[in-house]
């Protein structure tokens, strides 16, 4: 009788199937290593993309309060202050629209044709994206990722007010030049890039970006992101019509080191010329070392003088400049820039470290000479005059105007 076999697959078929189950096992692993290089390639596109967003709408921004402030101003204007800080970010799409004073779209889009702007805006909403081509990715199909971010600022009358609620109202008595800036040898100012987006007329320069939670120090990166991180060194120089940096007198009868205490919780109306008072930095780094690892306010000014110019912004034919008496200048500030510390480098041979990374520009290493020490940290926010008050009156050329970035 013939013996009865019970059938089992041929060692052939055993091969397949290891095979098959290899290929979808390595397919797996490069879909994991997709997801992982991909999306932090995307993350920091995001991060590009949302500068590039907050740039173009302040850009467009910064005009609508130009017209607010009583200048002739047309849609294009708008249009082209938008572009250009899109295209100096590389959006590789976007689109502007008009907003009110709370950031709500008026329903007109922002064009390039000599027309006026409406009368109705107060703002500009700009959306974005950043295309950026993949890797492992494109085994799945995937050739590219787009990284969108959206950005509105609001212009209108100024409200006076601290508006750090949420980065913190302490207000440090010193100010330095609206463009981050290094010293030379001998401690003339020497001019970098700007804080926050660069103003009309300057589309496309340098400028430090603003930075989020991710950048700044934390318990799982000590040291934060060293490559944002900017310095701010204190140039003896008189920096010429500018000036190099000056420590405020905000509040009649308190020293520098009292007003560093403080904190300085007052109210500042910008923009506004505010006198300097002697201090010397190698006496103020404990005072300043209070704020490490926190987000300060630091006046931003644009303009030196040798007596106050009152009301006006301008200062009178031959009295531009720094006193050399050092007390008897005044600066107009128009921004804060709110600076989160990281390093206070303004005693003894301490400053030797603001020749060195992290940070930068980098000081020349000059013994002292060119510069009296630093801080190191990073810009988070900026405030261009502050906090407007949405649905104030404006009268134009005699209401201050401000702008504010609301989201």
């Amino acid at each position: 009788m013939p013996s009865r076999r019970g059938s089992r697959p041929g060692a052939g078929e055993d091969r397949g199937q290891i095979l098959v189950l290899f290929v979808v096992g390595l397919f797996a692993i490069i879909a994991m290593v997709a997801l992982v290089i991909e999306g932090g390639n995307l993350f920091a596109q995001q991060r590009i993309a949302q500068n590039g967003s907050d740039s173009a709408a302040t850009a467009g921004t910064v005009v609508v309060a130009e017209k607010l402030s009583g200048k002739t101003r047309t849609d294009n204007n708008v249009f082209d202050a938008v572009k250009a800080a899109a295209d100096a970010n590389q959006l590789a799409a976007y689109t502007a629209v008009y907003t009110d004073d709370t950031g709500n779209p008026i329903g007109a889009a922002v064009q390039d044709l000599v027309q006026p702007i409406p009368d109705a805006a107060r703002g500009v909403a700009v959306a974005g994206d950043r295309v950026a081509g993949t890797s492992f990715a494109r085994v799945l199909g995937i050739e590219s990722l787009t990284a969108s971010a959206d950005a509105t600022v609001v212009a209108g009358a100024l409200s006076g007010e601290c508006v750090a609620d949420e980065d913190g109202c302490t207000l440090l008595p010193v100010t330095f030049p609206v463009k981050v800036f290094s010293c030379d040898g001998g401690g003339n100012l020497l001019t970098g890039q700007w804080v926050g987006a660069p103003p009309p007329g300057h589309e496309g320069e340098g400028y430090w970006p603003l930075v989020g939670a991710e950048d700044l120090p934390s318990s799982t990166n000590p040291t934060g992101n060293t490559d944002t991180m900017a310095i701010l060194p204190l140039c003896r120089g008189s920096g010429e019509s500018t000036g190099t940096f000056g420590w405020l007198d905000l509040v009649p009868g308190m020293n520098l080191a009292q007003e560093i205490e403080g904190p300085l919780n007052i109210v500042v109306d910008l923009p506004d010329w505010f006198q300097t008072q002697p201090g010397n930095p190698n006496n103020v780094e404990d005072e300043i070392l209070e704020y490490w690892h926190q987000p300060v306010l630091i006046p931003l000014h644009n303009q030196a003088c040798r007596e106050d110019p009152g009301d006006t912004d301008v200062c009178p034919a031959g009295q531009v400049g720094v006193d050399p008496a050092g007390n008897n200048t005044w600066y107009f500030v128009h921004t804060l820039a709110v600076f989160y510390i990281d390093q206070v480098l303004v005693q003894g041979s301490d400053i030797d470290a603001c020749a060195s990374a992290p940070g930068s520009p980098l000081v020349p290493v000059t013994n002292g000479a060119g510069f009296l020490g630093c801080l190191k940290g990073w810009f988070v926010n900026y405030i261009t005059a502050g906090p407007i008050i949405p649905g104030e009156g404006i009268i134009p050329g005699v209401t201050p105007i401000g702008i504010q970035l609301i989201k």
